[in-house]
């Protein structure tokens, strides 16, 4: 799976996206096949449109994996540049990156470390604001009477007046801060919540209407049930004034934005656990909400009896409206696989209506952090993969970007991760195998080893399940058409 060279696949295409008008895309995937153990954890668009986001890496080793920050710019186009950051003495890594309107625009980037010879356990939380050609403007660090609110759980927002936004919450502590910096990094204010009025913080926005701060958490102000997540309305002096539930069942990962019309879309893992039965489902949702909270359109997708997940850092987002892009890892376990997992993407429309759905991967195991809309109607998912039942923790990030049609090349022997528009599992498989896909008129055939078909299924729902308790023990091959287009098609073993 190692290799030194990281391998590039593009292709330009034309195409017409609603709203977009015609527009060169370039698709294109590469992989980040070094020794280290890399993961890509938090990405947005720069002004001129290039994908800029934060990728980790550290060296496998016996003991902990001391990781080091580093900034990637893609373009469009898949060229691509890094810079490692560095300080001497010191330990610490950025987790997240936030870009900055006000002059001078760029970004902002936030995370946590320590000293060389401190304990890791009080780390500083560390801010640095760096320009468009990422030469940093300023760096402030801050370190907390609560070691805990140095955590990873943490998220930014630049105000309307310039100044900036960070709350964080803590590792196994009920509480929860927020602080507001100057535009030059400069302490303004700060507030410490604890108890029912604090939770995991999952998010920084402007409400609908822009009149408050949004703070999307969850387990603060926690009632009963399967109602997890709450918005907290902020005033500028960062009190809280009110808050919202979001939709029962509705957890995390989760990431909110604003959308046009005075909505909220947000998207999610949709969870639920039924104690009479002992089923869980766990599915990959959208919703888009009014002022209140209150849904107005919802989607569940993928089959809600196998783990799926939401992107674990951005797993919704939209640039151009009627285009919004949700993804997430299906068939999820964790750090490590021991089955193939996919990484799931789907393209929805305004009113959260399907335009299409893809499985990307099954070969290894895959873990989708992000998905980033691109300016040309594409999409950018980033994550990592990893051999199954792997014997050491090293793992390889990739960025794969599709054009609106959710292509990566016209020519797929190009390509070295399988995109479909439907998936077939679970493989290998014992007394049923089940379907899914978006597309309609499609039929499910399988075949015997000798090539004599056996079962021919028509699909007339998102998910079918087909009875394969009559089949001896063995390989298959299936095939699924829709109408008379061959759309995927593979072994399948029966145990």
């Amino acid at each position: 799976m190692k290799q030194i060279s990281s391998r590039v696949i593009f292709l330009v295409v034309l195409l017409i996206c609603s709203g977009i008008g015609k527009a060169q895309e370039i698709g294109f995937e590469f992989y980040l096949e070094t020794d280290y153990d890399e993961q890509p954890v938090d990405f947005t668009r720069s002004a001129d449109g290039n994908f800029v986001g934060l990728v980790h890496k550290a060296p496998p080793t016996g003991g902990a994996y001391i990781y080091s920050s580093y900034l990637y710019s893609i373009g469009l186009d898949g060229d691509t540049m890094s810079i490692k950051f560095s300080k001497e003495d010191t330990i610490f890594r950025f987790n997240d990156i936030d870009r900055l309107s006000t002059n001078p625009t760029g970004f902002l980037l936030s995370g946590r470390g320590y000293k060389t010879g401190e304990s890791p356990n009080h780390p500083f939380t560390i801010f640095r604001r760096i320009n468009d050609d990422f030469e940093t403007l300023w760096e402030k660090t801050y370190l907390f009477n609560n070691y805990f609110f140095g955590s990873a759980k943490s998220h930014a927002l630049e105000l309307i007046s310039g100044d900036l936004m960070f709350a964080c919450s803590p590792l196994d502590a009920n509480d929860m801060f927020i602080l507001r910096l100057s535009g030059q990094g400069d302490s303004l204010d700060y507030m410490a919540y604890s108890g029912d009025d604090a939770g995991d913080v999952y998010g920084l926005t402007y409400s609908p209407d822009s009149t408050s701060v949004w703070l999307h958490t969850q387990w603060a102000h926690y009632a009963s049930g399967d109602t997890t997540c709450t918005v907290i309305s902020l005033n500028e002096a960062l009190e809280q004034t009110d808050y919202y539930y979001y939709p029962i069942h509705f957890t995390t990962p989760y990431s909110s934005l604003c959308y046009p019309g005075n909505r909220l879309l947000s998207g999610g893992t949709y969870f639920s656990y039924n104690p009479n039965t002992n089923v869980q489902s766990d599915m990959i949702s959208a919703y888009l909400l009014d002022t209140l909270v209150n849904e107005t359109h919802e989607v569940l997708l993928t089959d809600p009896d196998t783990l799926s997940r939401t992107g674990e850092i951005q797993g919704i987002d939209y640039y151009y409206p009627g285009c919004i892009y949700l993804g997430g890892t299906h068939n999820t376990q964790w750090q490590t696989g021991n089955q193939p997992s996919w990484i799931y993407i789907t393209k929805l429309n305004d009113t959260l209506g399907v335009e299409y759905e893809k499985y990307l991967g099954g070969d290894y195991y895959y873990w989708l952090f992000t998905v980033t809309a691109a300016t040309d109607g594409g999409v950018l998912l980033t994550g990592f993969r990893q051999d199954i039942s792997p014997a050491i923790f090293e793992r390889d990030g990739f960025f794969i970007k599709l054009d609106s049609t959710g292509c990566l090349t016209q020519n797929q022997e190009n390509t070295t991760i399988t995109i479909s528009d439907a998936i077939v599992y679970p493989n290998p498989g014992n007394e049923f195998v089940k379907i899914r896909t978006a597309l309609k008129d499609c039929i499910f055939y399988l075949y015997d080893e000798s090539g004599n078909q056996i079962l021919k299924k028509p699909l007339e729902a998102s998910i079918t399940t087909v009875n394969t308790n009559m089949l001896i023990s063995g390989s298959y091959f299936y095939s699924i058409l829709n109408n008379t287009t061959k759309i995927t098609s593979g072994s399948w073993i029966k145990n």
